[in-house]
């Protein structure tokens, strides 16, 4: 009965999590995911779907702006005003910036839509000044001073600007800017040497770009054992790339052990990432240590890592 009352538990939990905190009436689109790692005698697949609803709206962050028509424009065209847009390059964020060329402007984080539209009129105000015509200005935001200056790819950068300036004419300054939400189910296959398996449902939400929490519960199968974990991570972005991993795990099984998760994560969306945290509800040892490197770029990733609940390497793809 009392773990029927648990395995109950975990179920609206989870729903909980899943579901209050998306608005799914905004739902915009969805593409399913697909997640396998591999260990020497067990596996692990999951099964992700992404969400993009309505946030706040443009005309938020208008205030300061030298020219909030045009960068309107510019970033329907950029990103659909989806702060999470990802180009095959690496450009972040619903402005497009590249990470360099975010720092020269004051975007420290190209994921905040607020630092973003502010940097994106801070280059269009810095070339405005300097060319005194806003075509030439957003030419070179598509193809870069340097081609434009050698005069390569002008014609797409041209045809760029007009988009642009199309765009600012007929879109309202109310219109509001998109934010992602995941939902994923995992389920872990049996592992001979620790006798594991598990069934995992969670969620990953974020805000404004500035912080994401993933929170999930967890049915752990052990022989004649069947804990039960509920818990969460929150991701603090201190850049584009780096976060500080804070969290709290909630164990259950004859006793309750409850614990903070710390650790750190770098993550390039083209590019490389590593991760290493420890969570401190199963104790203190150095199995308790999670940790993963990784490679990939918008479409795919693989990482080596170490799992816990496994006690084992692992070898991770992600499509």
């Amino acid at each position: 009965m009392k773990k029927a009352f648990y395995i109950f538990l975990l179920i609206v939990t989870s729903t909980l999590y899943a579901f209050m905190l998306d608005p799914l009436n905004y739902i915009t689109k969805s593409n399913l995911g697909l997640q396998v790692q591999f260990y020497n005698n067990a596996g692990k697949i999951s099964i992700y779907t992404p969400y993009v609803y309505q946030i706040v709206s443009y005309s938020t962050f208008t205030d300061t702006m030298r020219f909030p028509e045009i960068v309107k424009g510019l970033a329907y065209i950029e990103s659909g005003f989806n702060i999470h847009a990802l180009s095959n390059i690496g450009a972040m964020g619903v402005a497009q910036f590249k990470a360099n060329a975010a720092l020269d402007y004051g975007v420290n984080n190209a994921w905040n839509p607020k630092q973003a539209l502010l940097g994106a009129d801070r280059m269009i105000r810095f070339y405005y000044q300097k060319y005194k015509d806003i075509y030439t200005v957003l030419t070179i935001y598509n193809i870069g001073e340097t081609n434009y200056k050698k005069g390569k790819y002008l014609d797409a950068g041209k045809n760029y600007a007009r988009k642009v300036i199309s765009a600012s004419r007929k879109i309202s300054r109310n219109t509001n800017l998109y934010d992602r939400y995941v939902l994923y189910l995992q389920s872990g296959f049996l592992n001979e040497s620790t006798n594991t398996s598990f069934f995992e449902i969670g969620s990953i939400f974020d805000y404004l770009g500035i912080i994401y929490f993933d929170i999930s519960s967890k049915l752990i199968i052990q022989e004649n054992n069947y804990p039960i974990e509920i818990g969460g991570k929150s991701y603090f972005r201190l850049d584009h790339f780096s976060s500080i991993v804070f969290g709290y795990n909630l164990r259950y099984n004859i006793n309750i052990s409850i614990g903070p998760i710390l650790g750190y994560s770098h993550f390039e969306p083209v590019g490389t990432n590593y991760e290493l945290s420890y969570d401190f509800s199963k104790g203190f040892s150095l199995k308790n240590f999670q940790f993963e490197v990784g490679y990939g770029n918008k479409y795919w990733r693989i990482g080596l890592g170490f799992d816990p609940d496994f006690e084992n390497f692992y070898l991770r793809f992600l499509y």
